[in-house]
């Protein structure tokens, strides 16, 4: 086994803990800050932030290995979710969580649980999220984890001046799911097929992209409904692996 894996192997998850951290910290700070930035700068700041989730998604998906297993994926992913109805079952558990913890939902509620949704997915289960925590776990390179976790600090200001304090509950779900992917990674890289990493990565990308949609208000999706994809893409890519495609 190479050295660099080998380190990897020693690593705990202090960068997921950290990555948390800089949500935490960006969060408050937009929070505390938001009344003294105008409006007329936070909106656009908003809309740029979503055009730059559009270009990481663009530049993830160039990497996939078989476009057909990656849109059987989506499609596929996205009708589970439909049925499942993922959307507003985490939306209420989110929004029971914040009644319980006495957080304030500012104007019309509906509004701001859907944008707190895309938030969360946006924090919790983009492709850069999840990817960074598996490949750190796999080999120790900490590279894409921590450019997230720079990222995450002007996201989570950004956003919170929206959100307010609430921002604070998203990084419990962030927590658990880096940390799953992180010892995931840790333990299951070596015996996942490259390809379906990088069509992994691709569908993770498709889902940054649409995220970028709803942030910048181009389009508006249900994202939590895609999250299925993401579990989807390994059997589909066997799926064409067989066919020879």
């Amino acid at each position: 086994m190479p050295e660099i894996q080998k380190r990897g192997r020693q690593h705990d998850s202090k960068r997921v803990i950290l990555d948390c951290c800089c949500v935490l910290m960006g969060a408050n700070a937009g929070t505390l800050l938001r009344n003294k930035i105008p409006t007329k700068l936070q909106e656009p700041l908003m809309v740029i932030f979503g055009m730059c989730a559009i270009a990481i998604g663009m530049v993830s998906v160039i990497k996939l290995e078989s476009l057909p297993a990656v849109l059987l994926a989506l499609i596929l992913g996205t009708i589970i979710g439909e049925l499942a109805d993922l959307d507003r079952r985490i939306k209420t558990g989110f929004l029971h969580g914040l009644h319980h913890l006495h957080f304030k939902i500012e104007g019309d509620k509906e509004i701001y649980m859907r944008f707190y949704l895309v938030v969360a997915v946006t924090l919790c289960a983009s492709g850069t999220n999840i990817f960074g925590a598996f490949q750190e776990g796999a080999t120790g390179d900490m590279t894409i984890l921590m450019s997230k976790a720079v990222m995450d600090i002007f996201a989570a200001a950004i956003f919170a001046m929206a959100l307010g304090f609430s921002m604070n509950l998203i990084v419990v779900p962030q927590f658990l799911i880096l940390s799953l992917c992180f010892y995931a990674g840790k333990w299951m890289m070596s015996y996942l097929d490259p390809s379906a990493i990088q069509n992994f990565i691709a569908v993770g990308g498709l889902m940054t992209f649409i995220l970028g949609l709803n942030i910048a208000k181009i389009k508006e999706v249900r994202a939590a409904n895609l999250l299925p994809a993401l579990a989807v893409v390994f059997p589909a890519t066997a799926f064409f692996h067989l066919l020879g495609a």
